[in-house]
């Protein structure tokens, strides 16, 4: 989530510099004030400051006393509009507000957290929720029970000055550095239940006497680290956390990226890997068979013998892979940060005008 807002609010700085918009940013928590002077080089004005605690605390409490908490921060200047970017950082009161939820998985995984005492009346509060896919407005309709007709559904963007065929792969030596000798297949996320990382863990245990020669590497937090451990599946590497470039070049290095996961708002991993040409064994749930369309192999489910021989499939099937990696970056050049923020601003605009 923190990786949407700085992308969005990057594009929407640089839009809005054209459209006579300004912002005043607000994060939540503690923190240097010197790393929130952002986007210096755009002439809109752009204020950031800091919240001073961590908006969690006002997950049990009262909608209003979570609203007038943070509208005790505001400033003196009132905007015309807020845009929540989190369910759990109420808009303060006073002016109409616009939503964003990318999904609920507290709402349907035990181990995502809880959400807000008050997360319903949030969204139906709100002027419109925005959400990255049809998936994700299901969700919100079902759970939240906003009516469909508030809930916007605007696709993410992809990073493609970042992730493309033209990436130079990551070295021989790089990878054997950190326990990769040779060929090798990549997750990139999270280590919570509905990533699905033990299945598959499962999957490789089940496939991988097949490729001797192959490798599974994990890219992502620290916690990876110890399912990879419990798990005891032999020829598997614990990569940590990838910054974006490295993330790249590993991607382009890598024989497929595999996305086992049964609940994502929208999937950004499989998006960077099909524009970076870079075939992408998936699970037919959530959002992703909205982002990846027909440039995937996508199974059924997200057990392990089917992810097993959906990976297989992939290795092995020569011009199967090949279609995937021509098909991968036609379909990610339809996603765009730049369309995102500009349909954002289409829906500030509409707010505004119906007031």
């Amino acid at each position: 989530m923190g990786h949407y807002e700085r992308l969005l609010i990057d594009h929407l700085v640089a839009n809005a510099s054209e459209l006579d918009w300004s912002f005043q940013i607000t994060f939540g928590g503690r923190g240097n004030k010197d790393i929130l002077q952002l986007h210096t080089d755009h002439p809109a004005e752009v204020r950031a400051d800091l919240l001073g605690f961590s908006t969690r605390r006002l997950s049990r409490v009262p909608w209003q006393i979570a609203r007038a908490a943070t509208g005790f921060r505001r400033g003196s200047a009132v905007p015309a509009l807020y845009h929540s970017l989190a369910l759990d950082y109420p808009a303060p009161p006073g002016r109409p507000f616009v939503l964003t939820i990318h999904d609920l998985p507290p709402a349907r995984f035990t181990d995502e957290g809880s959400l807000p005492i008050w997360a319903s009346r949030a969204a139906r509060s709100a002027a419109c929720v925005i959400t990255p896919s049809q998936f994700g407005k299901a969700e919100i309709v079902d759970i939240l029970h906003v009516e469909p007709e508030r809930v916007h559904v605007i696709p993410n963007g992809c990073e493609h000055h970042i992730f493309n065929v033209t990436v130079a792969p990551a070295s021989k030596s790089w990878l054997a550095q950190r326990g990769i000798p040779g060929r090798f297949i990549l997750y990139s996320g999270g280590a919570t239940r509905r990533k699905n990382v033990r299945a598959l863990l499962e999957a490789w245990r089940i496939m991988g006497p097949k490729f001797p020669d192959h490798c599974l590497a994990l890219a992502g937090p620290q916690h990876l680290a110890a399912v990879s451990a419990d798990a005891d599946v032999p020829r598997t590497v614990t990569l940590g956390h990838l910054d974006r470039q490295t993330l790249a070049s590993v991607l382009r290095a890598s024989e497929a990226l595999v996305c086992p996961s049964i609940y994502e708002g929208f999937g950004l991993p499989p998006l960077e890997a099909m524009a970076s040409g870079v075939p992408v064994v998936g699970v037919q749930a959530g959002a992703v068979p909205e982002v990846v369309a027909d440039a995937a192999l996508l199974v059924s489910d997200g057990t392990p013998e089917l992810l097993a021989d959906g990976i297989q499939r992939v290795l092995c099937d020569h011009p199967l892979a090949d279609r995937l990696r021509h098909a991968g970056p036609r379909r990610a050049a339809s996603f765009s940060w730049e369309e995102h923020a500009s349909h954002v601003l289409d829906v500030y605009n509409g707010v505004l005008a119906a007031c």
